[in-house]
């Protein structure tokens, strides 16, 4: 009787780390998406009555804070319906103080090659050009209270990432 016990437990415990492991490597992916689309904000800028630039900002220590944990990361995907080309010098982005008074230039914003992207970190938008902006970490930011200030052509516009990320959960 003892062995079919141990027999029994250990077939149990088997298929239950099975399914533990399948269930983790099946929804992992989801979850990062989930979490990619409670993380990112979208801007729109009009100039002449039409629509200037859609700015996606997506704040990646949201997503996933064990990889990102040296800086304050955001991708920033810009898209110009007129194809011209995107001009730099017309954003200005900076992050906010625990005050809110006092706003933060990035230490770096980069553009990202095409090879650079992965299954969650992608363009919604063929055509958009994507940055990667890093923030210095600091106690004057308050990442509950996440604000981040885009200005283009002196329109000012401040996204909110004081809300919290619901986590995912699969049923």
């Amino acid at each position: 009787m003892g062995i079919w016990r141990i027999c029994l437990v250990m077939i149990a415990a088997l298929v239950l780390v099975s399914c533990t492991n399948y269930f983790e490597k099946g929804y992992h992916p989801q979850m990062l998406e989930e979490k990619k689309i409670q993380a990112t904000r979208k801007l729109q800028t009009i100039r002449n009555d039409k629509i200037d630039l859609v700015i996606f900002a997506t704040y990646l220590n949201d997503i996933e804070r064990t990889y990102y944990k040296n800086l304050e990361y955001f991708f920033i995907e810009i898209y110009a319906p007129s194809q011209e080309p995107i001009i730099l010098q017309r954003l200005h982005i900076q992050i906010a103080t625990r005050d809110g008074k006092t706003w933060l230039d990035p230490q770096y914003m980069r553009l990202l090659g095409k090879d650079e992207y992965d299954a969650v970190l992608h363009p919604i938008n063929k055509w958009s050009n994507c940055y990667l902006v890093a923030f210095v970490k600091s106690p004057l930011i308050d990442t509950d209270n996440m604000l981040l200030r885009i200005m283009v052509d002196e329109q000012v516009s401040i996204l909110d990432y004081g809300f919290k990320v619901i986590p995912f959960q699969a049923f």
